[in-house]
């Protein structure tokens, strides 16, 4: 088997680590042309899956955590807060040996996943061509690969992206008609926090916090991007969500806003938080505000077909943040899918459209479910009313003790520097 992976994102680098465990032949094509070309993100939650990741990826791999957690240098636990008006204490989850987390910051993740893969970089798709024999993709430079199975691991894809992906070739559909836009107004600022101002942040929650009250009519979280090297400042995020069914509207007002008008609407919204909650938002320079509008959009497919071209993450089931779950499946749809290219071995071409169907089945199903679970979150959170039992990170929220602000780095000795990447 030698098998064409389209994306050097989460997905298509998990799935290469796969293949070289089994080693099994493979090409993985990025269309960036730099592992600098765009912003990675900022931090997402591994959990339930560390151990099986460990088993599936090569024994030369790093420690997932040491190499990752957005919280090195310092010797802290993974740790989402969640506060409701009116109830004392906070509730939310926590790294434990018994239930691990491991928050990663997203290019630290990508540095790791990258270990011993060459990854071809500026190999932007234009053609896929399937028979029962091969599949033949070709690529803007004039290049092609040829291989037994071609994997679309090439992300949610831009509605403006006229580049073709391997998605819109096995189905011949274009990602606008896809997609579907999650009515939610967002706001997104970042912020250099240090001293005291980043113990409080640390104190409300390690790695998140949320502060849930549907009657203010939006929803609000302050993220650790990344801690840096003096383990006494860190890169902070934040996001200030309102529903709003028109966001998608050429005229909406957050299609056209200053960075400064942004910010101003968002210290005017949050003034009924409470003093720590709205510090985050009122350090936050204007320049600190994203500059374009930020749009959700998730995909839920029902079906698809089966033969040499597969899809896996954000290409099949993209999801809203709000569980923390789409970094995860598109993690777990790499080890599935690897665990089944394993089986194709000298199989004809019948048998290996069963095995793709079987995936594929798996696949969607389990994703749809989490694209729907993300979707309710956001709905009942950001001013649609109700209350639903909080799972994050795939456990169930339960209560944390609280620590004061001037503790909270107490006895913190800065751990060795991150281990090498590739």
């Amino acid at each position: 088997m030698h098998i064409l992976i389209s994306g050097a994102g989460l997905g298509g680098l998990a799935l290469a680590q796969c293949l070289r465990k089994q080693n099994i032949s493979y090409e993985i094509f990025e269309r960036d042309e730099s592992p600098d070309a765009r912003f990675q993100g900022w931090a997402i939650a591994i959990h339930s899956i560390i151990g099986e990741l460990k088993d599936s990826f090569p024994d030369d791999m790093p420690d997932l955590k040491e190499a990752t957690s957005h919280l090195k240098p310092l010797d802290l636990p993974a740790q989402m807060g969640l506060y409701f008006p009116g109830r004392p204490g906070r509730m939310g989850v926590e790294d434990s040996p018994e239930m691990p987390i491991v928050r990663a910051e997203r290019r630290r993740l990508r540095d790791w996943l990258s270990r011993e893969i060459p990854i071809q970089w500026g190999k932007r798709v234009v053609d896929v061509q399937e028979s029962e024999k091969h599949v033949v993709v070709t690529f803007e430079d004039g290049s092609s690969a040829t291989g037994d199975l071609l994997v679309g691991a090439d992300g949610i894809n831009s509605v403006a992206d006229l580049v073709r992906s391997v998605r819109k070739h096995l189905l011949q559909k274009e990602a606008h008609d896809l997609l579907k836009v999650v009515p939610l107004a967002a706001i997104v600022g970042e912020v250099e926090l240090s001293g005291e101002a980043f113990k409080r942040q640390l104190a409300l929650g390690h790695s998140l916090w949320m502060y849930m009250s549907p009657d203010l009519g939006f929803f609000n979280f302050g993220g650790l991007h990344k801690v840096h090297p003096d383990g006494v400042s860190g890169r902070h995020y934040w996001m200030l969500m309102r529903r709003d069914p028109n966001v998608v509207e050429p005229d909406h007002w957050l299609q056209t806003a200053s960075q400064e008008e942004k910010l101003a609407h968002v210290l005017e919204t949050v003034q009924d938080l409470p003093p720590k909650f709205r510090e985050i938002f009122e350090a936050t320079p204007s320049s600190g505000i994203r500059p374009t509008a930020h749009i959700w959009r998730d995909l839920e497919l029902d079906s698809l077909p089966a033969g040499r071209v597969v899809l896996v993450g954000d290409a099949a089931h993209a999801m809203t943040p709000f569980r923390g779950e789409g970094g995860f499946h598109t993690l777990i749809d790499a080890m599935k899918l690897a665990k089944t290219i394993v089986g194709l071995e000298g199989k004809a071409f019948e048998e290996i459209k069963t095995a793709v169907a079987g995936y594929n089945a798996e696949m969607l199903e389990r994703g749809g479910n989490a694209v729907r679970s993300s979707r309710d979150v956001q709905t009942k959170s950001a001013g649609g009313g109700g209350q639903s039992k909080l799972v994050s990170a795939n456990q169930f929220a339960k209560p944390l003790p609280e620590v004061p602000a001037a503790d909270i780095l107490k006895g913190q000795k800065i751990a060795s520097p991150l281990v090498a990447q590739a």
